[in-house]
């Protein structure tokens, strides 16, 4: 009968639905735990999904449908799969469990792209805090390049480590030769022991007059093992670009370049954070020494080439408008960008500078002789520290 042959097409088409949910199942378990042929997130993804969470903060349904039809937009434009609810729920799930500050519309952004870190590399995780995902690094690594301006403050290195680990920064930025005493500094102190950036190049581009022969170049060829043995978190060395009428402008470039690639080579092998400096410089006005490139159609550039060789981490100068922070953060993608922290005058302006930065979405600030200098470095570090890190 009719209603017999109903039943019998209704019955199969429950068993071929059966049959392909098994088939799903299937494909998920033989891809752990993924349907075959779906992608991961990659990490722009994850990034602009926190973005969006964050503004949205979905409590209801149409909320939540607001935040898909978002993504699906945004995925629409940048050409990447485009996920159902269900996935777009389960990943923000799993971002917010990670790091517990996706209702954060300032801080989303960065905690993600430091997750992406923190999984590659156990030793990420002491760069950063791991509750906001930031970094304060002090830099005294200046006596490397070969300058005596360079030495004023910190002539007696144990004494200056025993004043900067009682600070607690993140981080400390050492070159090889004094790298050994941030440990018999911080025992001194009482203090946790910092996490170490150990310099690996050694320039001479940075003295009063320009040399020259001048020249860039890795410390040795096994650094990245020195690192490893001084219990170094990460490595840091400069992409460098000088004026196109220096002498050996395209020489050195090279040099910078082929520099980050060997540290790139050797940071995958032993699983270690990369730091790149990105520096971009131009004459004086007497044309015999640089200062620091402003112009962003040089320096956003240079910044988006060290993030293209492999940079898991780039140290940038700020630009001299504060909303083109924006753009170096925009090209640089998925890395982590630190700041140079501000070298104003007048201290009031450099704290809101260094919060200014971060609430750009600035991963961390870098500060060298602006602590080691100040009358009183404690304070000042302690304004720093509430600048990136809040309360």
């Amino acid at each position: 009968s009719m209603a017999e042959m109903e039943d019998s097409e209704r019955k199969m088409d429950d068993g071929d639905g059966q049959g392909d949910k098994m088939q799903d199942k299937g494909e998920r378990k033989a891809s752990g735990g993924r349907k075959r042929g779906v992608p991961n997130y990659q990490d722009e993804e994850d990034v602009e999904l926190a973005k969006i969470f964050s503004q949205i903060k979905p409590q209801t349904a149409r909320a939540w449908k607001t935040v898909v039809d978002l993504y699906e937009r945004w995925c629409t434009m940048t050409g990447k799969p485009i996920r159902d609810e269900r996935s777009v729920r389960n990943r923000i799930a799993k971002l917010n469990q990670a790091t517990k500050v996706l209702s954060d519309p300032s801080t989303a952004p960065t905690h993600v792209r430091s997750l992406h870190i923190f999984d590659r590399s156990a030793r990420a995780k002491r760069l950063f805090n791991t509750r906001d995902g930031r970094m304060l690094n002090i830099a005294v690594d200046h006596g490397i390049f070969n300058d005596g301006r360079f030495l004023a403050g910190i002539e007696s290195m144990s004494d200056v480590l025993k004043i900067l680990v009682q600070l607690h920064p993140n981080s400390i930025q050492l070159s090889p030769g004094q790298a050994h005493l941030l440990l018999t500094a911080s025992q001194a102190a009482g203090c946790p022991v910092p996490a170490l950036i150990l310099r690996c190049d050694v320039s001479n581009v940075y003295t009063a007059k320009f040399p020259c022969l001048p020249f860039c170049e890795l410390q040795n060829e096994n650094i990245i093992e020195e690192a490893i043995r001084l219990d170094a978190a990460g490595v840091i060395c400069t992409l460098l670009k000088l004026p196109e009428d220096a002498p050996g402008a395209v020489e050195i470039h090279k040099q910078t370049v082929r520099n980050v690639c060997t540290l790139r080579n050797s940071c995958t092998k032993w699983n270690m954070p990369l730091i790149v400096e990105v520096l971009a410089v131009k004459w004086n006005e007497n044309k015999d020494s640089f200062v620091l490139e402003t112009d962003m159609s040089i320096t956003a550039p240079l910044a988006r080439l060290a993030c293209e060789l492999g940079g898991d981490i780039l140290k940038c100068d700020p630009p001299v408008n504060i909303q083109d922070v924006k753009t170096i953060l925009h090209v640089c993608q998925p890395s982590q960008v630190l700041l140079r922290g501000s070298d104003k005058g007048d201290e009031e302006g450099m704290i809101e500078d260094a919060r200014k930065f971060i609430e750009m979405g600035a991963a961390g600030l870098v500060y060298g002789r602006s602590i080691i200098h100040h009358a009183d470095p404690a304070v000042f570090t302690r304004q720093i520290l509430k600048a990136i890190h809040g309360d």
